[in-house]
């Protein structure tokens, strides 16, 4: 039996916890102001200050030459690394075409490949190397004429060429070149693990000699590199250091995409006692077409998960999302599709809305528009009646972000001056080389192109993604929803979707977790500092000077054994062994380097190969 006055307290006790319960959460409710996105920034036509090569706070002539087709894949490639290093480049069909002037050489000379340095043009380049000039073959072509070709086999440290072609079974990128650590590629006998094999496995052999450092070599399998030492295997990215200099050699297509951008930091950090760029950082994740608020292809979800569209969304889905999220330390921007058949008169649930917005800034997420659908009576309908829906929610959010396809692009700018678009700063299209990582696509709205998959994610997609990451400090990993609702194959099951992206998410992008997470409408912000700055470095002893245009931007810095003591105007973060992320404070920054008693350059690395 329980006497009253131990009744009295206990119910009293519950009373005043259920009181505090109910009240917090009345408090964190009243708090969450959902329908306000704290992301958005206001809207400019800031793209006319975009840098141009006039735009140096020095006025020095920063200069990369290109020797090929400047309207191919390389050639593009080239050309959007320069517009992100802030340097000069000048296109040339030969490098008998290019002028030598002394008084300003290039700082690095980029060839499409070997078939531009025959005869007198070797001679040239030579000369140039021997003055300090980089030089980069971006793509060697021909091992037969390489081979019949001892001088320019030399330039090229190469050694001896063992087969005109040969297969490996994989790949192996060493530490130094790219962010990210050393990683290897090879194919697994895990089923998973083969499908990410997507690499160029069918490569002349070259040998390269002493007074070479290797980046990347192939992989043998175990019968035909039984006897292969592994100094032998066949090279794929390497550098020659002559008197001091620097000639650079890639085997594969790998300089004719955006891998070319973190490949060339790269290569400029590796010649160069250190080297500072500019960068966006800005880590990304973009939920497409979620959530959802029609209940379409209800009988098809019913079978599989016994709960209707919404239901999935919102009770499995969500909760899911959030875990890995918490996980990765990522931010997500959700890009809302409220129905995608607008001719089957099912029309999006009301109350859902309020529900996920809350959600969201509890999260530090965002919300965007999806502009994607399945069917349309025309195509002014979709804007339409989204517009009615969020109307009818009476919901004050403004969508700083919006998706659609690449291919969907051209049609969309008509639509993002006022209503339901008229906040949008930036727009999120799918993966392709078409359009550049990043950029302008008008004075107002910036484009933020997905560089990964976070489902569908291979081996080429690695070396991409460590790539960006080392040129931009950028990511923005997609997680496409569609065909979860709309399922096609046994994969398209939420649990085998859910398991992959996590499983992708939490270990290909855990060496980068330096850089800062932010919503696409964050990271618009940085993209237009970035995109505009123009900025100048100097070192006088242990001090380096770097001079921006844009306070708040951001840099990385490489050296070589060199540590950061001091930093002035700005701050720093050590990503890894000899990478520093730099914040611009202010418009001058002063970096000292600690005194070293002995040291190290391993621009006179002339005789060690990669480490394996």
């Amino acid at each position: 039996m329980v006497s009253k006055r131990k009744f009295f307290s206990i119910a009293t006790m519950m009373f005043v916890l259920f009181f505090l319960f109910q009240f917090s959460m009345v408090l964190r409710d009243s708090k969450n102001t959902y329908d306000i996105n704290s992301s958005l920034t206001e809207k400019k036509a800031d793209g006319r200050n975009r840098w141009t090569p006039s735009d140096n706070v020095t006025g020095a002539d920063s200069s990369v030459v290109f020797i090929g087709n400047e309207n191919g894949d390389m050639g593009t490639a080239i050309s959007r690394w320069c517009t992100y290093a802030k340097r000069k480049l000048i296109s040339c069909k030969s490098v008998s075409t290019y002028k030598a002037d002394d008084k300003n050489l290039p700082e690095m000379m980029i060839l499409e490949s070997e078939k531009y340095a025959d005869g007198d043009n070797l001679t040239t380049l030579e000369t140039l190397e021997k003055k300090g000039v980089i030089i980069v073959f971006g793509c060697l072509e021909n091992a037969k004429n390489i081979q019949n070709n001892k001088a320019l086999m030399k330039f090229l440290g190469i050694q001896k060429v063992v087969a005109e072609e040969t297969h490996l079974a994989g790949v192996k990128l060493f530490e130094g070149l790219l962010l990210g650590g050393e990683v290897t590629y090879n194919t697994s006998k895990d089923k998973e693990e083969k499908k990410r094999q997507d690499l160029e496995l069918d490569v002349p052999w070259y040998q390269v000699g002493s007074g070479t450092k290797t980046y990347m070599v192939g992989l043998l399998d175990e019968k035909t590199g039984k006897n292969v030492e592994n100094e032998d295997f066949p090279t794929i990215i390497w550098r020659n250091g002559i008197d001091y200099g620097s000639v650079f050699a890639v085997v594969g297509d790998y300089m004719k995409g955006s891998t070319a951008l973190g490949l060339l930091d790269g290569m400029w950090a590796e010649a160069l006692q250190y080297t500072i760029y500019p960068i966006v950082n800005a880590q990304n994740l973009s939920m497409v077409n979620f959530p959802v608020f029609a209940d379409e292809n209800n009988t098809e979800m019913l079978k599989l998960y016994s709960q209707s569209v919404t239901g999935i969304a919102r009770d499995i889905m969500w909760s899911a999302l959030i875990s890995v999220v918490e996980k990765s330390d990522m931010k997500m921007t959700c890009f809302i599709q409220p129905q995608a058949d607008y001719t089957d008169d099912i029309e999006p649930k009301s109350g859902n809305l309020e529900f996920y917005l809350k959600q969201m800034k509890e999260q530090s997420a965002e919300a965007g528009i999806s502009l994607e659908y399945q069917k349309l009576d025309k195509a002014e309908d979709k804007v339409t009646k989204d517009t009615e829906f969020f109307e009818n929610e009476k919901i004050n959010y403004r969508f700083g972000a919006a998706f659609a396809k690449e291919k969907d692009l051209k049609g969309i700018l008509k639509d993002t001056d006022s209503g339901l678009l008229g906040d949008v700063g930036t727009l999120v299209c799918d993966y392709t080389e078409n359009q550049p990582v990043v950029s302008y696509y008008s004075d107002s709205v910036t484009l933020q192109t997905v560089t990964s998959d976070g489902m569908n994610y291979a081996y080429s997609d690695d070396i991409r993604m460590r790539s960006i990451q080392t040129a931009l400090g950028y990511t923005n990993v997609m997680l496409d929803m569609y065909d979860i609702f709309w399922p096609q194959e046994k994969t398209d099951r939420w649990e085998v979707m859910q398991k992959r992206f996590s499983s992708n998410l939490l270990t290909y992008w855990k060496n980068f977790r330096d850089f800062d997470s932010t919503t696409l409408s964050e990271s618009n912000a940085r993209i237009r500092t970035f995109l505009n700055l123009a900025y100048s470095q100097s070192r006088e002893d242990n001090t380096i000077t770097l001079q921006t245009s844009e306070a708040g931007s951001w840099f990385i810095l490489r050296t070589h054994g060199e540590e950061i003591d001091e930093i002035d105007g700005g701050s720093q973060t050590e990503i890894e062994a000899d990478a520093y992320l730099i914040c611009a404070e202010d418009t001058t920054v002063k970096i000292r380097l600690k005194e070293q008693e002995l040291y190290y350059d391993t621009r006179k690395n002339c005789v060690e190969r990669g480490k394996r």
